[in-house]
């Protein structure tokens, strides 16, 4: 191979790279956040160098303004806060975001927003411990009031066989005026509660409907 070939075949290589992408600057690293302390501080980070101010708004407390570095990351850390699941968003110039980090969000249909969780003890009614776990299943219906399907959740308690000639009690548990048919299981953590009561004896195994 000639060096003409070479040099030829080098130039089409770059050009190539850079129409693809290959020679674009390295993406920064994934932000974490929330991230949870040990002594049970929160620190929220948020990535947006072109911001003017950025605060994380909480459900129930003052906001909380944060700083930026030299990256164009702001971030803040709380007090300690008592074992529990918060919701929060972050606030970009005026615009109420989400957590782009966090997966775990409140489902609602008018104000959705980003949870973080404190853990505690596990004496804690909604926190998962060792025992048996019932099953939550996701289903549907069709609606003839409205034409249109729609989704519910049922709880069935630990060792529930439809085959077996049992009964058990149900209990019917309806959302807010804005959640979904998830909220009582993501964010009311209805299945855990009840797994934990069943476990220590306090209440009996039955059925949750959850529409």
């Amino acid at each position: 191979m000639n060096s003409t070939l070479l040099s030829f075949l080098l130039v089409v290589f770059a050009a190539t790279a850079v129409h693809t992408g290959l020679l674009q600057p390295p993406q920064p690293p994934p932000l974490i956040s929330p991230e949870v302390r040990s002594d049970s501080r929160v620190t929220f980070r948020f990535r947006d160098p072109n911001a003017k101010a950025v605060s994380v708004a909480r459900e129930g407390a003052a906001p909380l303004p944060m700083q930026k570095d030299e990256q164009g990351v702001w971030s803040v850390t709380t007090e300690p806060l008592e074992p529990d699941f918060y919701g929060y968003s972050f606030v970009a110039d005026g615009v109420r975001l989400i957590d782009p980090s966090n997966p775990l969000m409140t489902p609602n249909l008018l104000n959705t927003g980003s949870v973080v969780h404190v853990p505690g003890p596990a004496s804690l009614p909604w926190e998962v411990n060792d025992v048996p776990h019932g099953t939550l299943h996701h289903q549907f219906y069709r609606s003839r009031a409205v034409g249109d399907d729609r989704d519910f959740y049922i709880y069935t308690p630990p060792g529930y066989d439809l085959r077996a000639n049992q009964t058990y009690p149900v209990l019917y548990l309806l959302h807010g005026f804005s959640d979904d048919a998830s909220a009582w299981a993501a964010v009311g953590r209805s299945h855990v509660i009840l797994d934990n009561l069943i476990a220590r004896g306090k209440a009996k195994p039955m059925i949750i409907v959850m529409p």
